[in-house]
């Protein structure tokens, strides 16, 4: 079963009560045109196979114009230039702030994003998405890492990892998503944790590699950073540096699309 299944009912926005109207962007427009893509460029949504494009537009019904066009085009605005210089290759320091309006931004186009698979059900909550749009506030257990991708790509796709707390099955739920544009690699992690155990400190296992070295913790907030990472992802297969390490580096682990 999908997100929303009443057939008989207009289909409600992600962020408010309001009937689905608008369609928003994975990659905005200012980001396809700030790129100026001269050849085509390889695009990957979920688990699809990936196709050459001259234009990687991509866009999900799921939100109202009311949002759209107001607090999700604010947000977009104000990381306008910090996302503008990684998607370029521009190296830049970010300060909390930057870091705080990042966070706020890939989570929005997270929750968009899971939002266009028909048979999972949303992973965030409706109390989570509408945190979000009234307060900026950015859900519980939720880690946010940026990453340099040595050639200019698009990506877009999640992994649900489930956990397994002192032998109860399932008893932790994550949704882990990865997103590159440009020369920009974001990943999202959030973690639901169920039951008697919701007070309780959970983690989950990743894949052994030099995350230190080529990821950039954003959020929790603990400093400024600066971007980019002092190592690069690249398109080389066979490689700890591949950009697929990072994508699948969740050692357990259901593909979402």
């Amino acid at each position: 079963m999908g997100w929303y299944d009443n057939a008989s009912m207009p289909r409600p926005c992600l962020f408010c009560p309001n009937p689905v109207d608008s369609a928003e962007h994975i990659w905005s427009d200012w980001i396809l045109d700030d790129l100026k893509l001269a050849t085509a460029v390889r695009v990957t949504i979920g688990k699809a196979e990936s196709v050459w494009v001259d234009n990687p537009e991509v866009k999900i019904e799921c939100v109202c114009r009311k949002c759209n066009n107001g607090w999700m085009s604010a947000l977009e605005e104000a990381n306008k230039l910090a996302i503008r210089a990684i998607i370029n290759d521009d190296p830049c320091g970010l300060t909390k702030r930057d870091q705080d309006k990042l966070t706020r931004w890939a989570v929005l186009k997270t929750m968009v994003l899971e939002s266009c698979n028909s048979v999972r059900p949303l992973f965030y909550t409706q109390t989570e998405r509408e945190a979000l749009k009234n307060t900026s506030s950015i859900p519980a257990r939720t880690l946010v890492w940026l990453g340099r991708f040595s050639v200019k790509a698009f990506h877009a796709g999640g992994t649900d990892a489930w956990g397994e707390i002192e032998k109860t099955p399932k008893a932790s739920h994550s949704c882990i998503t990865t997103f590159v544009v440009g020369h920009l690699v974001v990943q999202v992690l959030t973690l639901h944790v169920f039951g008697q155990f919701a007070n309780e400190n959970v983690s989950i296992g990743c894949k052994m590699g030099d995350w230190s070295s080529s990821l950039l913790d954003i959020w929790p907030i603990v400093g400024p950073v600066r971007w980019p990472p002092d190592v690069s992802f690249t398109a080389t297969r066979g490689v700890p540096s591949n950009i697929a390490t990072v994508i699948n580096r969740w050692e357990i682990g259901e593909d979402i699309g």
